[in-house]
Formats: C-alpha cells, sequence, structure tokens
C-alpha cells in the first residue's frame, strides 16, 4: 500500500526524469560492452528463439497513509493487472494493462472507473542486469469508507476519487557474481537453469513517483499534489533448486535502504504552498515461485512480498508501503525471425556479447 497525505499524494519531478534515465542506462552501456563471458554449462541459452508470454499479476498500485487518528486506505477499481511480455537473447519489453474481464456498471457505480497501463523495458547480461519501467493509474476510491461516514451502507457508493492518479518510473541495476546462476531463466525466460544454482545479488533502485489530485478544490478546501524521489542500495541473496532440467524452485531475499526525498504541494482556490522532506527509509523483498522450464513452452507461479517505511520529518506519520504479489506465467518460445535476428546480432557482435 503505498503511503500519501490524507486528501491525495502527489509527486513530481519531470525535470529530472531524462536525467534519472540517461544516467541509469548509460554507464550500465558501458559495462555491459564487457560482459562477455560465454553461457556456462549450468545454464542453456535459447539465443535461436523469441520468448512469447502472457501474466496476471496482483500487483495494482494502491494508496494509504497511517495517522494516529485515521488510516486512510485508497484503491484502484481493479483486482490485477495483465502484461504481455516479449524477450529476445539480453533484450526484454512487455506492456501493462488492467482490463475488467466483465463490465459491471453497478461496481462501476459503486467504486468508480479506473484506467490503468504501463510498460517496462530490460537488458540482461551475463552479469549486469537493468531494468526499467514505467505505470500509471487513475481513478480510486476509498476503501475505508465505512470507517470514514459512519452513515455508509453496503448499497452505498463509496468515497471517490476519479481525479487521483498515480504515475510511477522505476528501474534497477543489478550485478549477479555467479555465471552458472540465471536471473533470465526466471525473468524473461529467455534461458533455461538445467542445474541448482545460486548468487549474491547487489542492486541500486530507484523510483520517481507522482500522486495527483486534479479536481478543483472546494470553497476553503484544497486538493495536492506530491514528487518522491526514492534511491535506495540493496543486497540479496537468489537460488534456483533445479529438477530434472526442467522443473524449477526459486527463493530470493534482499533487503535495502536508502534516501526518499518529497515535495508536497498544496493547492488552495487562489494560491499555493509546498514543502520538501527528506527521509530515510528501509525495504524489505523477498521472492519466490515454482514453475516448468521446457525448450518451447514454459509456466510457472510466483509469490512476492515487498515491505518499505519510513517516518515523514517532524511529523508522526509513519508511510508504510507493504504488498503480497501473485504472478503467474505462461509461455511459448518460436524460432526468432530473421527481421528480429539480424540487427540484435549485429548489436551483440558490436558490443561484444557472445
Amino acid at each position: 500500500m503505498r503511503s500519501c497525505n490524507v486528501n491525495s499524494l502527489y509527486l513530481s519531478m519531470r525535470r529530472t526524469m531524462p536525467a534519472v534515465l540517461f544516467f541509469s542506462f548509460f554507464p550500465f552501456y558501458l559495462m555491459a560492452a564487457t560482459d562477455t563471458l560465454p553461457v556456462s554449462r549450468k545454464i542453456e541459452a535459447m539465443s535461436d528463439f523469441v520468448t512469447l508470454k502472457l501474466s496476471q499479476s496482483s500487483d495494482v498500485e494502491r494508496i494509504g497513509v497511517i495517522t494516529p487518528g485515521l488510516d486512510i486506505r485508497l484503491s484502484p477499481n481493479v483486482e490485477s493487472a495483465t502484461r504481455l511480455g516479449f524477450s529476445y537473447r539480453f533484450i526484454s519489453f512487455g506492456i501493462r494493462f488492467a482490463p475488467k474481464l466483465f463490465s459491471d456498471k453497478d461496481d462501476d457505480a459503486l467504486k468508480g472507473k479506473t484506467r490503468s497501463g504501463g510498460f517496462n523495458v530490460g537488458f540482461n547480461f551475463r552479469h549486469w542486469i537493468q531494468e526499467l519501467s514505467y505505470t500509471r493509474t487513475k481513478g480510486y476510491y476509498l476503501e475505508n469508507t465505512p470507517e470514514v461516514d459512519p452513515t455508509w451502507t453496503p448499497d452505498s457508493p463509496y468515497i471517490q476519487f476519479p481525479g487521483l492518479s498515480f504515475t510511477q518510473y522505476e528501474g534497477s541495476t543489478a550485478y549477479n557474481f555467479n555465471p552458472d546462476f540465471s536471473v533470465n531463466a526466471i525473468v524473461t525466460q529467455s534461458e533455461r537453469q538445467l542445474k541448482s544454482a545460486g548468487s549474491f545479488i547487489p542492486v541500486l533502485f530507484y523510483r520517481y513517483y507522482i500522486n495527483d489530485h486534479k479536481t478543483p478544490p472546494e470553497p476553503g478546501g484544497f486538493n495536492q499534489r506530491g514528487d518522491n524521489l526514492e534511491l535506495l542500495l540493496g543486497a540479496g541473496y537468489h537460488y534456483n533448486f533445479v529438477l530434472k532440467e526442467k522443473f524449477y524452485f526459486a527463493l530470493g531475499l534482499t533487503p535495502a535502504a536508502g534516501y526518499v526525498f518529497s515535495r508536497i504541494t498544496n493547492r488552495y482556490e487562489t494560491y499555493s504552498e509546498s514543502g520538501r522532506q527528506r527521509n530515510f527509509i528501509f525495504r524489505l523483498d523477498g521472492r519466490a515461485g515454482i514453475g516448468y522450464n521446457s525448450q518451447r513452452f514454459f509456466t510457472g507461479i510466483y509469490m512476492r512480498f515487498a515491505e518499505s517505511a519510513y517516518r515523514e520529518e517532524k511529523t508522526s506519520v509513519i508511510v508504510e508501503n507493504d504488498r503480497t504479489i501473485f504472478h503467474a506465467v505462461i509461455g511459448f518460445r518460436l524460432n526468432a525471425p530473421s527481421w528480429i535476428k539480424k540487427p540484435v546480432d549485429a548489436v551483440s557482435r558490436t558490443i561484444g556479447i557472445k
């Protein structure tokens, strides 16, 4: 659950994003050019195949704040997100959307409408692992409306925030110390882990997210926008248990710590005011998964938990983000067409990737 201040949390550092993306990817590109170790005997690289996959995840962004008097929990009116993914060799790409499989006008009337989407791109080599993603969700309702409105009944609409949006730019840069351990076998399915192996993996997390309530403020009231930039450094251990080269069980745990830089803007009818904060943040990520991975077909079920917390500067408000995510994936590998294979192979030769 993502925390924000009571009306809604908003964040904006748009001018910083080009620099963040440039400085995160450019050093990785330079280091990837030296990442030329061949694939080990414990890993089968599916270099001649394009990987296509469909996944369903409970990873939908919620917003909340914990105060001494009342907890505010805001949720989008969607239960899960669908992802379509593509990967070939060291490149991966995916799109994310959150369709409502069965349109329910009564449900929209009770909780409002939500629109959500995004995409991700990755560049995963034998050692260096780079991931970048973008997501945006608009339209929330107050999940704990009964605690706020004593007159609420199950047939009554929840308190809704149709103008509230959550926008996130997120990335990570990691280093896999063990060339016998395949991150791609779990993340992009562009490889197969043939024998059990594990690795110590340090990682740099960076995330810029915006919560913005654009509904005009009521007389005497205000709406709110916030800009948060998170920078965390972590290190963890991950292990793939493999049985008969096709069945696997994966485990991983990564603690991380860093700072979150925030700017909160309150917008009144005729003026606005803002303040800045810098807070220490701790985060713990864990994941587990079980699956089947053959040369042409693969499937798996994963669970991930992510817990983070920090205390807002000079206040008693504790910002928490506790999520448990379930993720199911199914996919196939097809022979790579020449119009994909030739340009990617040319880039591989240019930067010296085997």
